[in-house]
């Protein structure tokens, strides 16, 4: 029996060499030759590295669809290019058009430079090369030994190695003369004159950000035909308004888990853009409710219950209030309105669905006393339309309804509703004449509540530029509107 030099583990001289390579000057492992290379498909161009439709290849076998040798990057002539003739089956794929065999990145893939027809080496040696005959195996064109051009050689791969490649080394690409155009130009083949003045304006507003920052884009220069681009990174899209300062957690869960698609790019939590609006109001809204005896000035929480507001005003400003009824009323306890159907089981949200209630925020407030608007609902976060102002404190309502503000002009004509008559089996008031009580008509004095627009950005400030405009509007105070009616 002979001596087996094979050993079961790594001996201290192949980890030093052939596998780690550590020495003692290496100072770590040095990076291993051929680590980083990347094989183009026989089927895809050498420049734009995707499936070829019109195949062209040179005179070495590099598959173009320009007239430049992306391999060498030495000037090619459209003269010397040669249009491939691929061979596909019923199932799409290539094939050889002799044995009809499928061709794979495994084959030796060979061209006749005369018809361009593309076979398998093997097809090509046992046809025409051993028996000497020099005759295309589909067309019968004749063509000589010089005329056969590999495509692909799997036992010499080194030269589909993409870090090899002229245009990916130097990294240019093809100029398109419409893209550059319009990147000069972005309103090239517009009518300006038709867009009015309105669009002007902004056009004006956008050649200013142009300019900005035209210092700071990378400048493309001409090489040889093609255009290199910058190394230069650019600059960072500026930051949304309404992004948080957490990250969508994407990076970590990928990471850490191997069902998630790999991500390598920190994303900013979006916050939504109504919760960024509710977290930047700090003051107070008033609004008017008219009714058939008169005005009652509401003052409303909008930084204690800011959804319940901004549900009350929006629908206010649509109008959804007008001429409504007051549905109930309970001397000593509450009158009850905002439904349009005044049945009591109508109405809904400013969003078309059911809310949730606030009364669980941080200093909201409670059914303390006479004049306390609050929410009607019919369980847990089914806020919609309906609000009832009490008579009284009334703390058994605390943390089932949201109170969203209080009356604090017109305390007489609250007394004067309370003191009407009712219909003893429904609960709903009536006046003098036997008619039904209504609200006429819910105006705004005063809010600010402002929906900023999408696709806004931020540099330093996380405030809204219309947020900026609407604070000087808010600080008008208390502004009257003629009633309706």
């Amino acid at each position: 029996m002979g001596h087996g030099s094979d050993k079961p583990y790594i001996t201290h001289r192949e980890h030093a060499g052939e596998f780690g390579d550590h020495h003692a000057s290496s100072a770590g492992a040095k990076k291993k030759a051929g680590s980083n290379f990347q094989r183009l498909p026989f089927d895809c161009c050498a420049i734009s590295l995707k499936p070829f439709e019109v195949p062209m290849c040179t005179p070495d076998g590099s598959t173009v669809k320009y007239a430049r040798d992306p391999v060498t990057g030495s000037p090619l002539a459209s003269e010397d290019l040669v249009k491939l003739n691929f061979f596909k089956n019923a199932q799409d794929h290539y094939y050889d058009p002799v044995t009809y065999k499928v061709v794979n990145e495994h084959t030796h893939i060979v061209a006749i430079k005369t018809s361009g027809n593309v076979f398998s080496r093997e097809s090509i040696n046992r046809l025409n090369i051993k028996p000497g005959h020099w005759h295309d195996l589909v067309t019968d064109e004749k063509f000589s030994r010089a005329d056969i051009i590999t495509l692909q050689d799997p036992h010499n791969i080194d030269k589909k190695d993409l870090s090899r490649f002229d245009h990916l080394k130097h990294n240019l690409k093809v100029p398109n003369e419409e893209i550059e155009a319009l990147r000069k130009d972005p309103m090239r083949g517009m009518n300006l004159a038709a867009a009015g003045s309105t669009v002007s304006a902004v056009l004006k507003e956008l050649a200013k950000d142009k300019d900005a920052t035209a210092s700071t884009s990378p400048q493309a220069t001409e090489k040889q035909g093609l255009v290199a681009e910058s190394s230069a990174s650019s600059s960072k899209g500026l930051v949304p308004y309404n992004a948080s300062v957490f990250s969508k957690g994407k990076t970590a869960a990928s990471f850490t888990s191997t069902s998630l698609t790999p991500a390598t790019k920190t994303e900013v939590e979006i916050i939504d853009e109504e919760d960024f609006m509710f977290s930047h109001i700090k003051e107070k809204g008033y609004v008017k409710i008219s009714t058939t005896l008169g005005d009652l000035n509401v003052e409303l929480y909008c930084d204690r219950a800011p959804r319940t507001c901004y549900n009350f005003l929006m629908l206010a400003r649509k109008g959804y209030y007008d001429d409504t009824e007051f549905h109930r009323l309970i001397p000593g306890f509450m009158i009850q309105g905002g439904d349009p159907t005044g049945t009591g089981k109508g109405g809904e949200s400013y969003w078309g669905k059911p809310f949730g209630d606030e009364f669980h925020l941080r200093n909201a407030y409670k059914h303390t006393g006479r004049g306390m608007l609050s929410m009607a609902n019919h369980g847990k976060d089914t806020n919609g339309s309906q609000f009832f102002i009490t008579f009284c404190e009334t703390p058994h309502l605390n943390n089932k309804h949201t109170v969203f503000g209080r009356v604090v002009g017109g305390k007489s004509v609250l007394a004067k509703l309370e003191a009407i008559p009712i219909d003893q089996l429904t609960d709903k008031p009536l006046n003098s004449n036997g008619d039904r009580l209504d609200a006429k008509s819910i105006r705004l004095m005063r809010h600010r509540f402002v929906k900023p627009g999408r696709g806004h950005g931020r540099a330093t400030s996380r405030r809204h530029p219309l947020q900026r405009l609407v604070a000087l509007a808010v600080t008008l105070v208390a502004l009257s509107w003629q009633d309706s009616a």
